[in-house]
């Protein structure tokens, strides 16, 4: 009994071990910013190549089929966060500066919806305005962090665990090589494929996935609903008993000014949308984010095959 218990653990180290060695050290940390789609889908094709790691994954919320997660890989690199002085809208917290993200990661295809929320918590989600099961969900900040966080992360892959994303990775996953103010140019006209703005969206919220993804795959990375993120301490991070920021604009916002582009934050009291990602079991986390990787309960998910999805 104790031989097997051992090899047992033994087992799992080893399998942790190979997953950080397919996932970080084999990993290419790419350099060359800005790029284009094709360079986009390149870099996920050879990083999933090098790594063993599927482009996309999907972890069910509720039994074979039922609603599910999607998840997309992000390639490893550098780029540039914030926008030129130039941009119209632009504001001080947007000042140009370099970012590294070491390791891939994956990002959730689209926000999380209504119907992956009751998926998850058997619940309504507090907003209440919205009941199409397939509009992204409108999460009070706490509840994000406190409840849906959580729920997420029991259903996370072996070796890996789920984050809501810091500024970098969301910045990152949303511009998929895009220096310019939004994914399809830098002229407001240029988000209206990409995101549901005050120009075409009628005034009201709309389900996720109905406008062209983003270079790497992601839905409505701008426009609709806007996004929290993980921002540690007070003033409007994670502490703030009020106000907390978010990110990439809204149904009601412009797509320009303090709106749907890739370099806007503002902040927020409302329930707003969330996407989140997941980093290898472990990899450090944002500073001061919660520990989730003792709440990972399913087997790990196989690289290649019934977890990956075309496009």
């Amino acid at each position: 009994m104790k031989t097997n218990v051992r090899r047992g653990v033994l087992l799992s180290v080893l399998f942790l071990m190979s997953l950080r060695v397919a996932a970080g050290e084999a990993a290419k940390v790419y350099s060359e910013w800005p790029f284009d789609a094709a360079e986009a889908a390149r870099r996920q094709a050879e990083t999933a190549k090098a790594t063993g790691l599927a482009v996309t994954l999907s972890t069910p919320l509720a039994g074979n089929g039922g609603p599910a997660v999607t998840w997309r890989l992000i390639p490893a690199g550098s780029f540039t966060m914030g926008s030129p002085n130039a941009e119209p809208g632009h504001e001080g917290d947007e000042r140009q500066r370099p970012a590294k993200i070491a390791e891939p990661f994956y990002m959730m295809e689209t926000q999380l919806t209504v119907e992956q929320y009751r998926a998850l918590l058997s619940e309504n989600p507090a907003s209440g305005s919205e009941r199409e099961p397939q509009v992204p969900a409108g999460i009070p900040y706490r509840d994000t962090v406190d409840k849906v966080l959580p729920a997420l992360a029991r259903r996370a892959p072996a070796g890996w665990k789920v984050i809501l994303p810091d500024q970098p990775r969301l910045e990152y996953a949303a511009r998929a090589g895009a220096a310019t103010m939004n994914p399809g140019g830098d002229k407001p006209e240029d988000a209206g494929a990409f995101a549901w703005t005050r120009e075409n969206a009628g005034g009201k919220i709309h389900p996720v996935a109905r406008k062209q993804p983003n270079a790497w795959g992601l839905y409505d990375v701008l426009g609709n609903r806007w996004h929290w993120f993980w921002r540690p301490g007070a003033g409007y991070g994670d502490r703030s008993e009020k106000d907390h920021i978010v990110y990439g604009g809204n149904y009601r916002s412009g797509a320009s000014g303090n709106g749907a582009r890739l370099a806007n934050i503002m902040i927020s009291h409302d329930p707003e949308g969330v996407r989140f990602a997941l980093i290898r079991a472990d990899a450090p986390a944002p500073e001061g984010h919660p520990d989730t990787r003792a709440q990972a309960l399913n087997p790990p998910a196989p690289a290649h095959g019934a977890s990956e999805k075309s496009r």
